[in-house]
């Protein structure tokens, strides 16, 4: 199979983490290579600040909890929507469950000290 690898500048393959379990991982699977190649997909890559703060909006705003691998892409429509036309549309599959992530969440505002989000108790 070929696919694609985040390298370094001797073409290692690099350590990863990720907020999301299911993104922490240095390639992508065979099918998004082909989409890449075909110019049917393209990948982009958020912060995990910026995706927990669309964990965070997502909940506030819709009620809507999402899993952090959603909540990726969520961060990453935050960014491209005011570039966009107002006649363009904008669709996010939300797979999997929040539900699941809220502790890893409430522990990264913990961490960073910040308590304007949705698990604040205080």
């Amino acid at each position: 199979m070929k696919t694609y690898f985040l390298t370094d500048k001797e073409g290692k393959v690099k350590d990863t983490y990720s907020i999301s379990a299911g993104l922490d991982y240095p390639g992508v699977g065979p099918e998004h290579a082909y989409l890449k190649e075909s110019n049917r997909a393209e990948f982009r890559a958020v912060t995990d600040k910026e995706a927990v703060e669309a964990f965070t909006l997502l909940s506030k705003t819709e009620g809507i909890i999402p899993a952090l691998e959603s909540s990726h892409a969520v961060a990453h429509a935050i960014k491209m929507v005011p570039e966009m036309d107002r006649k363009q549309i904008v669709v996010i599959n939300l797979s999997g469950r929040g539900d699941k992530d809220v502790e890893q969440i409430a522990e990264f505002w913990k961490k960073s000290n910040n308590k304007n989000t949705i698990m604040d108790t205080s």
